[in-house]
This record gives C-alpha cells, sequence and structure tokens, in this order.
C-alpha cells in the first residue's frame, strides 16, 4: 500500500501551484540497505524506505519547484547520524530546517507548511519578534520537539 496515495499526490499538486513561489530544496539523509531488520550493527532504518516514498511525492508534486538529493550518511555523512533526515531550505542554500523521524502522519502537514514556507520565504513571525531576533549575534540552534500527544 503506497503511503503517499493518488489522490493526494493531486491534492499536493495543486496547491503546490497555488502556493509556491521560489525553488525549495530538499535533502533526504538514509542508510543503505534499509529494511525493517534492525540489526546490532545499526544497520538497517525501518522508515527510510517510507520516508523515501514520501520526499519522493513531496518533490515530483513540486515539479520543477522542488529538488529532491537522497544522501545516503555511510558514504557522505554530513553530520547527520539520525536517520531519517529530512533537510528543507531555499535552493542555493545549505538548508536549515531539519526533521528527524518520519514525516508521516499529523507530521506530514508540518512538512509541507514548510516547504510553502521555504518558498515564500515566510517565516511567520512577526516585526516585533524580527527585531529582536536580530539583536542576537552568536549562531543559535533552535531545536523543536513535537508529537502528537
Amino acid at each position: 500500500m503506497a503511503i503517499v496515495d493518488d489522490r493526494l499526490r493531486e491534492e499536493l499538486r495543486t496547491r503546490f501551484s497555488e502556493r509556491l513561489q521560489e525553488p525549495v530544496r530538499l535533502q533526504l539523509f538514509i542508510k543503505p540497505g534499509s529494511s525493517r531488520l534492525i540489526l546490532p550493527s545499526g544497520v538497517g532504518c525501518p522508515t527510510c524506505p517510507d520516508a523515501r516514498e514520501i520526499a519522493e511525492a513531496v518533490a515530483e508534486a513540486g515539479g520543477e519547484r522542488i529538488t529532491l538529493e537522497v544522501v545516503d550518511i555511510t558514504v557522505q555523512p554530513d553530520g547527520v547520524d539520525a536517520v531519517p533526515t529530512l533537510r528543507i531550505g531555499p535552493l542555493e542554500q545549505e538548508p536549515r530546517i531539519a526533521y528527524q523521524g518520519l514525516p508521516a502522519g499529523f507530521e506530514f502537514a508540518t512538512v509541507i507548511d514548510a516547504v510553502e514556507r521555504v518558498s515564500r520565504s515566510e517565516v511567520g513571525l512577526s516585526d516585533q519578534s524580527l527585531d529582536r531576533l536580530n539583536l542576537i549575534k552568536e549562531p543559535v540552534e533552535v531545536m523543536i520537539f513535537t508529537t502528537p500527544s
């Protein structure tokens, strides 16, 4: 059974045709030989095939406005140790949004929202918040942990 069925793929195509402005870059980090079997050596990623299907469906729905690069972390670690990890950013920049885990269920909407916001260069913050953030002079890493419950 497909995770992203034909109806959802068509809805994404329609939505993206209306909402995407600038190109978006997706990077999906996975382990090779991913399967449902997780071995003691750490080989295997039970959700990597599903994450890849989702990322490919999102990229396909965006047409030329979304590019997808699938990265094997055993060949090119790039600082990523948790798989699957999906990075989202503008096409010509290093993606700064990273989603760790399978972006399915309630989390799928969050990924779609991030793609659309990146495409429109929209951060969703008030001018007052942006002014305060501009006062920060040192690099800051923000981590947000969510769960439906």
